[in-house]
């Protein structure tokens, strides 16, 4: 009984550090996202500066850019769910 005992808990603590490291290894992916995503918006941000100054920028390229932006907020919501749902996955793993 005590064995068993044993067993169970070496399996559970085998259980949380794998936890903790898909949790580690998810926390890193989400950094580098972030930080692309970041380096990303300041580039659009820049070229829509210089357009500007340049008085280049049209109607069009106003509405482009509105689209853009969109797009980007459907990229972050979509990345939002996807973390949701692997994290509903490492939980369900623990369990």
């Amino acid at each position: 009984m005590a064995d068993n005992l044993q067993v169970k808990l070496e399996m559970l603590e085998r259980a949380v550090m794998e936890l903790g490291t898909e949790l580690f290894n998810l926390k890193g992916t989400m950094a580098k996202n972030q930080e692309s995503h970041s380096q990303f918006l300041a580039t659009v941000k820049g070229l829509k500066q210089i357009l500007d100054e340049k008085g280049l920028i049209t109607g069009e390229d106003f509405e482009a850019a509105v689209e853009l932006g969109q797009a980007i907020e459907h990229f972050n919501s979509q990345a939002e769910h996807a973390l949701s749902s692997e994290l509903e996955k490492i939980k369900k793993t623990g369990h």
